[in-house]
């Protein structure tokens, strides 16, 4: 049992880890971009790529 549970902690923070990556990554693109009309096209072609 011992094993599986610390594989699924590894996972578990692996893919916070990810998602906060990704988050900051948009933060960062909300700052440097001024325009939000061209902003929000960019954020829904990097979702549909990204899913």
């Amino acid at each position: 049992m011992m094993p599986i549970n610390w594989l699924m902690v590894f996972f578990m923070c692996l893919f916070c880890l990810i998602m906060l990556i990704i988050l900051i990554n948009s933060l960062i693109l909300i700052f440097k971009m001024k325009d939000k009309k061209n902003f929000l096209d960019f954020l829904n072609k990097k979702w549909k790529w990204f899913w």
